[in-house]
């Protein structure tokens, strides 16, 4: 008995998810009631800083292991932040020159291309790579809203199924024993996902085309990369150092298991790698280049901002979820399916990915002890654990399109795209899309496949 009452004191209060659920409610809001205020990434930092006072402060004076919960999170936001900033930078030296109209024909294979490349530079790199030459080459559209849009559902998120190296929460899996090729198990649902989006896209730009035409083109600046000529790539070198990164994420994965009793020192070891390649980018691309990119850290800068304060509030969040995953009644692959997504779609679907791993783990060991023994990689060698596994990676990456947060790269292409003054949806304006469109989606997914 005194062992329980020992022990309830370390479980997280449900208040103790109240600062991030209000952080939520407030970049939602924001905008739309104070859109002057948001505008500036200093009012963004004020707020996460803030909004990350009453979780630091639980953590420290509460719980006996959350100061060292505050250091892993610390890690894991610099690794995070490393990635999506090399990748900025790099991609931000790749320059597509040349009269590149972007009709429906076009538009469409730009965004078959990120599918595929999704998930071999990652959602992230492919993000990075293809957003500003899509732009530009819809220049001339009055409205490209639905450009923005798609390319978050497919290039930023569901394109990243088939590899480690796609998505974070796949990436996650490989440092902890899942075979790097153990992914390309959910080609099918790739391949339906994609497909589907690929051709509601390609029937949703041809009728917007078709409206648009003979339109008064958008105010915008002129854009020295569509001058006539034929297409050719400068900045070709920055694909060097893309695949560096590429390199780096995959050598980490190997050095997983070696450097277990140092996870430290092994973030560090990346983020070195991410900042060597994004340093030699930075030294070996001419400035006008980067010019005619209209190269800014500002998006960088606001999607840092922001997701400081996600990482922060969302241990708590986290801690909860994990403390009282059993008690959920969650124990068949579409009940994984939908409530690893639907958290993945507001907190970051990395952490969740591995708590919904975990707690498969727990469903499909059954107190024996065999499967717990072996940890997540043993998942895959079972044929309910591998199914369980399955559900919760589609899960994670295909629901991190469903808002602005899921996954990293979205804010950062809403961000491009504003600086390029394309008009974006708010928070809860782009929640209509992916809810409209995603959801049946997701639906049939879980129907055919789990």
């Amino acid at each position: 008995m005194e062992n329980v009452i020992a022990a309830a004191p370390h479980l997280t209060p449900a208040w103790a998810v109240v600062p991030f659920v209000g952080y939520l409610f407030l970049i939602a809001m924001l905008p739309l009631v104070a859109s002057r205020l948001w505008e500036s990434n200093l009012s963004k930092l004020v707020l996460a800083l803030v909004a990350g006072i009453p979780p630091v402060v639980y953590l420290v004076g509460q719980t006996h292991d959350g100061p060292a919960l505050l250091l892993r999170t610390g890690f894991d936001y610099l690794a995070f932040m490393a990635l999506l900033g090399a990748l900025f930078a790099i991609s931000g030296g790749i320059c597509l020159r040349g009269a590149l109209v972007g009709t429906p024909a076009v538009n469409t294979a730009f965004l078959a291309a990120g599918a595929v490349l999704a998930s071999v530079i990652g959602t992230t790199g492919a993000s990075a790579l293809l957003i500003r030459p899509l732009l530009r080459a819809n220049a001339h559209r009055p409205r490209a809203t639905h450009l923005v849009v798609f390319f978050i559902f497919i290039v930023s998120n569901a394109g990243g199924l088939l590899t480690p190296l796609g998505d974070p929460p796949l990436f996650l899996g490989f440092l902890r024993g899942v075979p790097f090729t153990w992914t390309l198990r959910l080609l099918p649902a790739w391949a339906l996902v994609n497909g589907a989006l690929l051709v509601l896209f390609a029937a949703f730009d041809q009728l917007s085309f078709v409206r648009q035409r003979g339109k008064p083109r958008p105010s915008r600046p002129s854009d020295p990369a569509l001058e006539v000529g034929p297409l050719r790539v400068e900045g070709g070198l920055n694909l060097v150092w893309l695949l560096g990164i590429v390199g780096v994420v995959f050598a980490t994965g190997m050095l997983a298991a070696p450097m277990a009793g140092h996870p430290h020192l092994l973030t560090l070891l990346q983020v070195a790698g991410m900042t060597l390649f994004a340093g030699l980018s930075w030294i070996t691309t001419s400035r006008d280049l980067r010019q005619v990119n209209r190269f800014s850290w500002a998006p960088m800068i606001e999607v840092a901002t922001i997701f400081l304060g996600v990482f922060v509030t969302m241990i708590p969040a986290l801690s909860f979820l994990e403390q009282r995953g059993a008690s959920l009644g969650i124990t068949q692959p579409w009940q994984f399916f939908w409530t690893s997504g639907a958290l993945s779609s507001v907190l970051d679907n990395a952490p969740t990915y591995l708590t919904f791993a975990s707690l498969a783990v727990g469903v499909t060991d059954g107190g024996t002890g065999v499967v717990a023994a072996g940890g997540i990689r043993a998942l895959v060698s079972h044929p309910t654990g591998a199914q369980l596994l399955a559900a919760v990676s589609c899960g994670a990456v295909m629901m991190g399109a469903v808002t602005y947060i899921g996954n990293g790269p979205n804010f950062m292409v809403k961000a491009i795209a504003e600086q390029h003054r394309v008009r974006t949806p708010s928070f809860f304006g782009y929640v209509g899309w992916s809810g409209s469109i995603l959801l049946p989606l997701f639906a049939l997914v879980s129907h055919l496949f789990f």
